[in-house]
């Protein structure tokens, strides 16, 4: 009956998962929706390879979830991650570090591996809305004086509200359920640090 509901709501451990549910959904949603905006501004400009660069964002969308979190896993490691040579390569660390195995890090390490994975779906949403902008509008902004930000604001903006509404709907769905990644990477440690509410 109702005794399972009334087991969850009590028990600490499913409080505690479902604050980093809502952390890890912030971090992901937030840092999508950013850098998708950004990079589709970028990428509906005009400059060589322009091409080159769209065909490439696609390439994480396309690498499945586990295969995505395998390959992270080769990056943060401790002892042999490419991330620990780059970093102590440049002098931003001085030792290489575990990523995985503090809590802090390992909850920004998930969300930054999760975000590389669904980032191309938010930018090729907002791009595609970009190109339907009219130039006209641009162009009459430009004559009365608007500047850069005032373009984006009255211009852009409104334009992307509906395709925004998507792209957050869409990435607050994806992130509340992601399993893949969190599995093979920390399979939810260290400790509880990075455990989620499943709610496949």
């Amino acid at each position: 009956g109702l005794d399972n509901y009334a087991a969850i709501l009590s028990s600490p451990e499913f409080w505690s998962a479902l604050w980093i549910t809502i952390q890890f959904t912030l971090l992901v949603v937030t840092s999508v929706t950013v850098l998708g905006v950004c990079i589709a501004l970028l990428l509906n400009q005009r400059f060589p390879g322009r091409g080159i660069l769209r065909t490439l964002i696609l390439l994480p969308w396309a690498i499945p979830p586990v295969v995505n979190g395998l390959m992270w896993q080769w990056i943060y490691d401790s002892k042999i991650g490419a991330l620990n040579g780059l970093l102590v390569g440049i002098g931003f660390i001085s030792e290489y570090r575990g990523w995985l195995s503090d809590p802090t890090s390992a909850l920004l390490a998930l969300a930054f591996a999760d975000v590389w994975n669904v980032l191309p779906l938010a930018v090729i949403l907002l791009l595609a809305a970009l190109q339907k902008i009219p130039a006209e509008l641009y162009e009459s902004a430009r004559i009365d004086g608007a500047g850069p930000v005032q373009l984006f604001r009255y211009v852009t903006f409104p334009w992307l509200a509906q395709t925004l509404l998507v792209v957050l709907i869409l990435e607050t769905l994806s992130a509340i359920r992601v399993f893949d990644v969190i599995y093979v990477l920390t399979a939810g440690g260290p400790g509880t640090a990075t455990t989620t509410v499943d709610f496949d």
